[in-house]
C-alpha cells in the first residue's frame, strides 16, 4: 500500500502534464452530446394490401416531432387490435434521431424507386423529404426489399406504437397513396370457370 501511494505521488508531482491530460480527457468524455444534424425534414410510410391480415395505414413524422397516423381497413385474416381513423401525437428528439440514423444506414438516397418483384406480400411506400426540397420516393413489395431496408420500412410504419396518440378530427393529407387502395373482394359465386370437354 505504501508503495502504491508513493507511485501515485510520483505520478502527480513529477508528471503534471500527464495529470492535466487525464483530467482533460475525463472532462471531454463527460460533455453532453450535442444534437445530431438531421437532413431529413419529413418521412411518410404507407402500408397497403396483401393476402393476409394487413392493415392499410399511413404515418407521417416530421422534424417538428409531429406524428400523424391514419389507420384504415384491416383485411380479413387473424383478428388483432388496430388503431382505426386519424390520430396525432409527438415523438421525442431521441426517436427522431434514431429514425434519421436508421435511414442513413440503409443509404436511403441510393435506394431504387421500385422493389416490386413479388405479388402476394404487403405493398409498402416511403417518401423521404430531405436537404431543402429533395424527395426520395420508394414503392415496394415487402418480400422484394433487402432485409435491412424492409426492417426500416416496418420500424417507421410501427413508430406510432411508441407515441401517445390522440384521436384527431382534422383531415390528414398524406402524399403516399397505398393507404387509399383496397381491392374489391372477389365474389366467388360469380366466377365462371371454362368447361373442359373430355375426350
Amino acid at each position: 500500500m505504501h508503495k502504491l501511494t508513493m507511485n501515485l505521488n510520483t505520478l502527480i508531482f513529477k508528471s503534471p502534464v500527464k495529470v492535466v491530460f487525464v483530467v482533460i480527457v475525463l472532462l471531454a468524455s463527460c460533455r453532453r452530446e450535442e444534437h445530431r444534424h438531421n437532413e431529413i425534414s419529413k418521412i411518410e410510410v404507407a402500408t397497403g394490401d396483401c393476402f393476409g391480415p394487413c392493415q392499410l395505414t399511413a404515418i407521417s413524422i416530421d422534424s417538428q416531432l409531429t406524428v400523424n397516423y391514419f389507420g384504415g381497413e384491416l383485411l380479413p385474416g387473424k383478428p388483432r387490435k388496430v388503431f382505426k381513423g386519424n390520430f396525432t401525437g409527438k415523438i421525442n428528439q431521441e426517436l427522431w434521431d434514431t429514425l434519421n440514423s436508421k435511414l442513413e444506414r440503409i443509404n436511403y438516397k441510393q435506394l431504387d424507386t421500385s422493389y416490386e418483384n413479388s405479388v402476394d406480400d404487403q405493398s409498402l411506400e416511403m417518401i423521404v423529404y430531405y436537404s431543402n426540397n429533395k424527395i426520395k420516393h420508394v414503392r415496394a413489395q415487402s418480400a422484394s426489399l433487402p432485409d435491412s431496408v424492409r426492417d426500416v420500412f416496418y420500424w417507421v410504419a410501427n413508430a406510432y406504437k411508441s407515441v401517445k396518440l390522440e384521436p384527431s378530427n382534422k383531415q390528414m393529407k398524406f402524399n403516399t397513396t397505398l393507404q387509399e387502395y383496397l381491392l374489391p373482394p372477389v365474389k366467388v359465386d360469380r366466377v365462371k370457370f371454362p368447361l373442359i370437354k373430355s375426350k
